[in-house]
């Protein structure tokens, strides 16, 4: 006899129901399950069976019924909302779906928020990694560098990490499963956790786990990660106030970050989120935008020069596309920002652009133009530069603007 048979002895509808889930989904259908039946003092079976006499919608009324039940005795608007998501999942099962109005609908799946996440700031990440240990650490910054979910940061493996990590920041992982969504995710390894993602593999070694297939961390329950944070804000003397906090605050700060640095299509395919297949940009393109990204969302020393440079290099392209300068010295152009090693060499070239863009006669001027000044602003300062005479030619996915004049 199986776990819920023996839970549900002879109650073939609800065993029938609870069996077609996945044992996640399972253990929640069979806590709150176990209450409608308390409520209504009936089995599944019995249930089932009034429901398909039922002509007047008193299983409906039942269900509201029961919200309010649970409510008076948990004092959990969530917990109520998924109450009456799962009496309504056995019905469906059973082909007698309860129909609501509208109204109705909207009372059964409201859940005000009790709780506000807390939003961590650069400093309160630096102050707690000062007082953690080195899973700890890892937990803070490859969270916050990968923007995961809880579930699919506690699978990574070993073989997910280490054939990338002598790679330059961000390093790209490539694609990975998400098991909410579906969709395959593309996170970053960023400066902040670089070394102590190579700290942990060597700790890992040390430990004779050296399976690809060995998970980083060995947590059996998802709860641990925001335990492990909360631990941090108390040792670090951060006072949150009455706000939550959670792993998922992790995944909030990087959106929140991202979302300032490039279009919506583009840090959802990073976090994981759906998009349509037309959005669909190469990893290669996400990380110049992740990289820019970073001066906001690592609290090491500095950003390191690779990353600053990609940036700077990714402005310097889009304004040698839009210069008034023959087609194949733009090529050129263009090849030589894109091999640039180093900052002095780079700015060597901002100086011959600015000089081709403003000289007087042979094929370094076209279309009568040699004039003109580009410049890439905020859009926030648009309005000022749009007063001055300057005009939009151009803009940019992160929300900035190239102008001239």
């Amino acid at each position: 006899m199986t776990p819920i048979e023996e839970d549900f002895i002879g109650d073939k509808a609800t065993i029938e129901w609870l069996k077609a889930q996945k044992l996640s989904t399972q253990n929640v259908y069979k806590y709150i399950w176990k209450r409608f039946l308390k409520f209504t003092g009936l089995s599944g079976d019995q249930i089932l069976a009034s429901r398909k006499e039922d002509k007047e919608k008193l299983w409906e009324k039942k269900v509201m019924e029961f919200k309010d039940w649970v409510l008076s005795q948990e004092k959990s608007e969530n917990l109520g909302r998924l109450g009456t998501a799962t009496v309504r999942s056995f019905f469906t099962f059973h082909f007698v779906e309860l129909k609501f109005r509208r109204t109705e609908s909207q009372k059964l799946t409201k859940a005000q928020r009790k709780y506000e996440d807390y939003r961590f700031s650069l400093d309160d990440f630096k102050k707690m990694f000062d007082v953690a240990d080195l899973t700890e650490k890892y937990v803070l910054t490859a969270g916050k560098s990968f923007g995961m979910r809880a579930s699919d940061f506690m699978a990574l493996t070993r073989g997910d990490l280490q054939p990338y990590l002598d790679r330059p920041v961000p390093i790209s992982l490539g694609e990975m499963p998400t098991k909410k969504e579906k969709i395959p995710a593309y996170p970053f390894i960023d400066s902040d956790a670089l070394p102590v993602i190579k700290l942990m593999i060597d700790t890992m070694t040390r430990e004779g786990r050296i399976d690809p297939s060995e998970k980083i961390l060995t947590y059996k329950e998802e709860i641990q990660l925001s335990r492990i944070l909360k631990r941090l804000v108390e040792k670090a003397g951060i006072n949150v106030g009455n706000k939550r906090v959670r792993f998922h605050c992790l995944r909030k700060f990087l959106i929140d970050h991202l979302s300032s640095y490039m279009s919506e299509s583009k840090w959802k395919q990073i976090v994981g989120k759906k998009i349509s297949e037309s959005a669909y940009i190469s990893p290669d393109t996400l990380r110049e935008d992740y990289a820019r990204a970073m001066t906001e969302t690592t609290f090491t020393k500095a950003v390191s020069e690779d990353v600053e440079l990609l940036a700077e290099k990714k402005a310097m392209e889009t304004l040698a596309k839009l210069m008034n300068i023959p087609e194949e010295r733009r090529k050129l152009l263009l090849r030589q920002i894109k091999g640039t090693k180093t900052r002095k060499d780079l700015d060597r070239i901002a100086e011959k652009m600015r000089n081709e863009n403003q000289t007087n006669g042979g094929q370094a001027c076209a279309n009568g133009h040699c004039d003109e000044t580009f410049e890439q602003i905020p859009e926030s300062q648009l309005l000022t530069y749009l007063k001055a005479g300057w005009q939009i030619v151009h803009r940019l996915e992160s929300g900035e603007v190239i102008v001239k004049r």
